[in-house]
């Protein structure tokens, strides 16, 4: 029997695993392109404050997970990312940056989006596929 609430289940739960592996495929990139090395606290560090932004604006606007259109996800990244930027200074000791600030929005928005286009375009139809015979 499954801890998971109802509303993680299926369908909105594998959509928002793929969101948050978004944000840790920001954090390997971000870490490999200064050659800080790939460590799993490096990985953390860099991704969760974004994730735990997410997760939050996500239950805090709709169901976790629902709403697979890009504009959906626009209207959640943008409040999340904010938040994570947040987090990730006040957790993590880090100072704002700027740049940074830029990159993150752009590139887990970019990241987001291509998950989200392939969940649409690939994952879904596959889905009701095989649940229509």
């Amino acid at each position: 029997m499954s801890s998971l609430p109802n509303n993680l289940r299926g369908r909105a739960g594998l959509l928002l695993a793929g969101d948050l592996v978004s944000f840790f495929m920001f954090a390997v990139l971000g870490l490999r392109s200064h050659e800080d090395g790939v460590t799993l606290g490096g990985v953390l560090r860099a991704a969760a404050p974004f994730q735990a932004g997410w997760l939050f604006v996500n239950l805090l606007l709709a169901k976790p997970g629902a709403g697979s259109d890009a504009r959906q996800a626009v209207r959640t990244w943008v409040p999340a990312w904010a938040i994570g930027l947040v987090l990730r200074t006040l957790l993590f000791d880090r100072t704002f940056a700027v740049t940074f600030a830029i990159v993150a929005l752009l590139v887990n928005g970019v990241l987001l989006m291509v998950w989200r286009s392939f969940w649409k375009l690939v994952v879904l139809p596959a889905r009701e596929e095989n649940t229509h015979p």
